[in-house]
């Protein structure tokens, strides 16, 4: 047997009572030392260990001394439990009987070093009677706590409220997880009779713990944390956690901090309409919480992080100087002080014996890592959550947490419970019918509370030629009906998608939050677009001299850059300064370049088209259209959005469907862009008794007696985006079970989401393609396979990690490596040069290096494949969504230049 296969056989006996000898033929050790000795420290950083990492040889020796009669000693048999009782001012019974001790109440007792499964003395006579007779003997099951009171625990309860020691509930949607995590403490502690010092109930947000403690009032002792609460003390040594040595007390920074730190490591380019930290704040996260390799990191970033794994450590020894740490930091902190300093490692293990864990299916994996290392090595863990609420991939979240529980904390057992309190019958049925269509779940049935009446209702999909307008009336008639408007939420895919039902209720006077606001006129695709919408309204008033029509100062660069014609940015800076379409035309005249010429021609072109389309009438909504088809901004955010490797937000296409969406409600062209600025910039968040509108990912764990789930349409359930379609299928179940009373789902009559036909019957998970790897697996997964010193996880980290990143961007990664960069042929060189230069001349105006701009690697690849297309250019080593977007025109311009 390997050694993680002697630790899980130990890990089960020690759970089941199974007896068992142990032979060890290394010499006896000191009273004070492990049963041998055993590497207990690993410096490597958490993301070079990954979540399957454990002390595989110290839990051996864990598991030994906790229930186990030690004979290896001449001087006699040894039962450390019994000694620990007697320090504790227990007293040693020799007469006849099964009782081993009398406690300092006078209570007689068994001493128990086991699981938590009460044992009275009525029922373990023979078992106790033999280790006292013979302490050289195996180690025997025994029980020494009293007996819950008969009371104790409610026979309400299911068995995975009260079942120990601690398994995995895999739990439906509204089946009451809190309550049933905060009884199982009760019953802990006031019905087992486990002392508070051992337990830690672990919430995943500061509201999940603020809702913790409201239900234990009568626990005052309890230690209920939130999983950064719980890093910071254990890296800070505070409470009941090893001191630190050099007396330090970290202090906790928010994000402001952090961008100030990165500005001094990295210089970003000042460009409007950008955020140039984000991708660093990402790639951060990623490696931090998601245990990957700062490389494997930079290269899914596709340029917009370089040299990441340089700044990485530099940034961390930064936080060190200060004395600091950031909110991901927290976690890494504690794992490394957990790995590498046995004696805080001990006391952390001491404090959390027994760890009941909520929303378990949300952790990232250095989340996951932290919890089998403060429950090693018993991992008595009692993880609660529901796979099918698995909907933060893009953070590191992965159903394969609870699928694959006995893996992560083995010897445990699964218990789901299967009834839904929240829902009615029909949105139960519909969801579980859903869900059968998902492989890599755990297997359950759900069932709505008994009782509840089946009117089918209570569950309507409506498909619509006028989603918003319909998702509009239908709280209009909840309004008016007398249901309170904040009973009602309405929630879809991405937030943009609620920008004209946002618009359409506050012209309504009914009070919503504003999930929409002014920043979505600077994002790249919404901002060409009104800058075109701008430019076609100078044409209604033109005559037949529309090529003098003054044009809108500074808008001119904006339209010409998206969609994308190989423009310089001294050649836009020309165009912008025209004021005419005949400027523009002059200006093209001049120049002495016949391809440069040619496209400012080109762009005169379809600045008359879009006035033209004015001047014979055409509205808002006619105008956008033809900007996303005839001028080929619809194509060309697409592209934008193809190179992402996540679907955390709104898209370039989201935002161009939400201002067609909108047009109606102003359909001057002339006017349109400022009164949605107007109506932007005055939105505000109202009191909580608006309608909600969110996205499915803002609200889960949430409820509303009225759910309206706008937009269940192709390409958003699905998002197009998307390469996880299991998830999808997730965040439209969490949708739908939102709701208490009655679920309102509507559709594109023209593209109804797929999987509202799954709502009807029971189905079946589609075969797998014969190449296609499970869910969560994923090129580099959590990190490398998780070895240390004593052995490896339960299966290694390269099965367990769900990736954060798509695998169109790995796949462009790796196409790339494979095809080489080619930078050192002849052939090349104009390009790598016209490259180069351009480079130059942008790190300037940018006031930054010029590697931050484009690498090397980048310059190389791009004059080998000499892209004239951004589609073409996203598939170049060192193009990611933020340089695509900012460089993208001027690249493909250079790349022109020098054919």
């Amino acid at each position: 047997m390997t050694i993680v296969e002697v630790a899980n056989e130990l890990a089960r006996c020690w759970a089941t009572r199974t007896r068992f000898v142990a032979r060890w033929s290394g010499p006896p050790t000191a009273d004070d030392q492990d049963p041998y000795p055993v590497p207990d420290r690993d410096e490597r950083t958490p993301w070079d260990l990954g979540v399957g990492f454990e002390l595989t040889a110290e839990r051996v020796a864990g598991l030994l001394r906790l229930h186990a009669v030690d004979a290896r000693s001449a001087a006699g048999a040894r039962y450390r439990p019994a000694e620990l009782a007697v320090v504790r001012r227990a007293t040693p019974i020799d007469g006849p009987g099964p009782a081993e001790l009398r406690l300092a109440d006078g209570t007689a007792a068994v001493v128990d070093g086991g699981p938590l499964v009460p044992v009275t003395l009525a029922a373990a006579p023979e078992v106790a009677g033999a280790r006292r007779a013979d302490r050289s003997g195996p180690a025997t099951p025994a029980g020494g706590r009293r007996s819950p009171s008969p009371s104790w625990p409610p026979t309400s309860w299911p068995p995975s409220a009260t079942s120990v020691p601690g398994p995995a509930s895999s739990l439906p949607a509204a089946s009451g997880k809190t309550r049933v995590l905060t009884e199982r403490a009760r019953l802990l502690l006031a019905g087992r009779q486990v002392p508070p010092s051992l337990l830690t109930l672990v919430a995943f947000n500061v509201r999940a713990a603020e809702e913790m403690r409201s239900r234990t009032t009568d626990l005052p002792e309890l230690h209920i944390r939130t999983l950064n609460s719980l890093g910071l003390a254990i890296a800070n040594g505070s409470g009941p956690f090893a001191a630190r040595a050099d007396g330090r007390r970290l202090a906790t920074i928010d994000e402001t901090d952090v961008r100030r730190i990165l500005e001094g490591l990295v210089r970003f380019p000042r460009r409007a309409g950008t955020d140039p930290a984000a991708p660093w704040l990402e790639a951060l996260a990623a490696v931090r919480l998601g245990l990957r390799q700062p490389a494997e990191v930079e290269a899914a970033f596709g340029g917009d992080v370089d040299g990441l794994a340089a700044v990485l450590p530099a940034y961390r020894a930064e936080l060190d100087r200060r004395g600091a740490l950031d909110y991901d930091e927290q976690i890494v902190a504690a794992i490394e002080r957990l790995v590498r300093e046995p004696a805080a490692r001990r006391r952390a293990q001491r404090v959390c014996r027994v760890l009941l864990v909520d929303e378990f299916q949300d952790l990232a994996p250095a989340h996951l890592l932290l919890v089998r290392l403060l429950s090693a090595p018993t991992y008595d863990c009692f993880g609660v959550g529901d796979d099918d609420q698995t909907i933060y991939g893009y953070a590191g979240a992965s159903p394969d947490w609870l699928v694959r529980f006995g893996d992560w904390f083995p010897g445990s057992a699964d218990h789901p419970l299967q009834t839904n309190y929240r829902c009615p019958p029909a949105v139960v049925a519909a969801a579980s019918n859903l869900l059968t269509r998902n492989r890599h779940r755990v297997t359950k049935e759900i069932h709505a509370a008994p009782g509840r009446t089946a009117d089918p209702a209570a569950l309507v999909v409506h498909h619509d030629h006028d989603v918003a307008a319909a998702t509009c009336a239908e709280v209009e008639r909840l309004v008016a009906g007398g249901v309170a408007p904040a009973d009602i939420a309405v929630l879809t895919r991405v937030n943009v998608t609620l920008l004209p039902v946002q618009l359409r209720l506050a012209a309504a006077g009914i009070a919503t939050t504003a999930p929409v606001d002014g920043q979505l006129l600077s994002r790249s695709g919404a901002r060409a677009a009104l800058a075109w919408v701008a430019l076609a309204a100078t044409g209604r008033d033109a005559g037949r001299h529309a090529g003098a029509t003054a044009l809108p100062g500074g808008l001119v660069g904006d339209a010409a850059r998206r969609p994308p014609r190989g423009l310089s940015p001294k050649l836009l800076e020309w165009m912008n300064e025209q004021r005419t379409v005949e400027g523009l035309r002059r200006l093209a005249g001049r120049l002495s370049s016949a391809k440069d010429a040619d496209k400012v021609e080109r762009f005169a072109d379809d600045v008359e088209l879009m006035m033209g389309l004015v001047r014979d009438g055409g509205d808002t909504a006619a105008v956008l259209r033809a900007v996303a088809d005839r001028i080929g901004l619809g194509a060309a955010m697409e592209t934008l959005d193809r190179s992402r490797g996540t679907v955390d937000r709104s898209a370039h296409g989201d935002d161009l469907a939400a201002l067609e969406a909108v047009a109606h409600l102003h359909p001057d062209p002339a006017g349109f862009g400022a009164w949605l600025r107007r109506q932007l910039t005055n939105a505000r968040v109202p009191a909580a008794d608006g309608v909600q509108l969110a996205t499915v990912h803002r609200v889960k764990g949430r409820e509303w007696p009225h759910v309206i789930v706008h937009e269940a349409s192709d390409g958003l359930l699905p998002h197009r985006l998307a390469v996880d379609v299991e998830e999808e299928r997730r965040v439209f179940h969490v949708a739908i079970t939102r709701g208490s009373q009655v679920v309102r789902v509507h559709a594109a009559a023209d593209r109804p989401s797929p999987f509202l036909a799954e709502l009807a019957a029971p189905g079946s998970p589609p075969e797998p393609p014969a190449a296609a790897m499970r869910p969560g697996t994923g090129p580099g997964g959590t990190g490398p396979r998780g070895t240390g010193p004593s052995g490896t996880g339960p299966s290694g980290t390269g099965d367990g990690g769900t990736s954060l990143f798509s695998s169109a961007g790995r796949n462009r990664t790796a196409a790339t490596a494979a095809g080489g960069a080619g930078g050192g042929s002849d052939a090349h060189a104009p390009t790598v040069e016209a490259l180069k230069a351009w480079r130059l001349q942008r790190a300037r105006t940018d006031g930054v290096p010029a590697y931050v701009v484009l690498p090397d690697k980048a310059v190389d690849d791009i004059a080998r494949r000499r892209p004239s297309t951004l589609a073409e250019l996203a598939r170049c080593h060192g193009i990611g969504p933020t340089k695509l977007d900012r460089y993208g025109d001027e690249i493909l311009a250079a790349v022109d230049a020098a054919r």
